[in-house]
């Protein structure tokens, strides 16, 4: 392992963080347990667009979602695709509470809200969703995740269940990068603010944005809900990254990334 380099604590201007209106949708393949992006979600308030990406049509055994079956088509409604919509958890619910307290959200929250924080996974199914990083004008970006390859750490690591169990929010984490991964050489680790402790991955979707981040200088890395073992192990550590971004940086950018709709 290579450890980064911060420059000490991030210094942000005070402002509410606007929630993001744009969530890439990626497919987790069933053998390789890989994620990869294949569409974009995105909301205006009254409306809702779906479309693949290029990197949908070059993943070996991606079959089209139901309700989208054409590749190469926008897709829009006035409601929440289904497809999306029963991701989200119904206020009525008994379990409603501690749901959206484990995902550091208020019990008002938005359909849309509960999305871009809960990655929208399902039992048996393999979607997975992930908020597009916040960047405002002047650079100051953000994003919250969940840390991810829990279960696997813990299988190399038991340790590691104490380890969560002695994080607090607001606590500050570490990223770590990690060349020799096989699976992706651009993995960081996210670990204890000393580096001695490895927790998990960032999530692929989400490395170029945090490498940008991490390397424009000073960043934070902060613990924001730690949740404990009766929780699904993909929800055990959501943490949040702020800093900045160069200059004229986009998130979600690239040719794996370009709109398959037609237009």
């Amino acid at each position: 392992m290579t450890a980064s380099t911060t420059t000490g604590p991030v210094s942000l201007p005070t402002r509410v963080t606007p929630t993001p209106r744009r969530l890439a949708v990626a497919w987790q393949h069933p053998d390789s347990r890989s994620i990869q992006p294949v569409g974009l979600l995105s909301t205006s308030g009254n409306r809702y667009d779906f479309t693949y990406v290029q990197n949908a049509r070059e993943l070996a055994g991606f079959i089209p979602f139901i309700g989208f079956p054409e590749l190469d088509r926008m897709y829009s409604s006035s409601r929440l695709f289904p497809l999306f919509s029963q991701r989200v958890m119904d206020p009525r619910r008994p379990d409603y509470a501690p749901f959206v307290r484990m995902l550091d959200l208020s019990p008002e929250a938005t359909p849309w809200e509960q999305l871009t924080r809960s990655e929208g996974r399902r039992s048996g199914d393999t979607i997975v969703l992930f908020p597009e990083p916040v960047i405002e004008g002047d650079g100051v970006s953000s994003c919250s995740f969940f840390v991810h390859g829990i279960r696997h750490m813990m299988k190399v690591r038991p340790e590691l269940e104490s380890q969560l169990d002695g994080l607090t929010r607001g606590a500050g984490l570490a990223l770590v990068d990690e060349p020799g991964n096989p699976a992706n050489p651009k993995a960081l680790l996210t670990t204890t603010a000393d580096r001695r402790h490895p927790l998990g991955w960032v999530p692929d979707v989400l490395l170029d944005f945090v490498h940008a981040v991490r390397d424009s200088g000073s960043y934070e890395l902060v613990v924001r809900q730690v949740n404990n073992s009766d929780v699904p192990i993909h929800q055990r550590l959501l943490v949040r990254l702020a800093g900045r971004t160069p200059a004229g940086f986009i998130t979600f950018e690239g040719a794996r990334w370009r709109p398959l709709a037609r237009f």
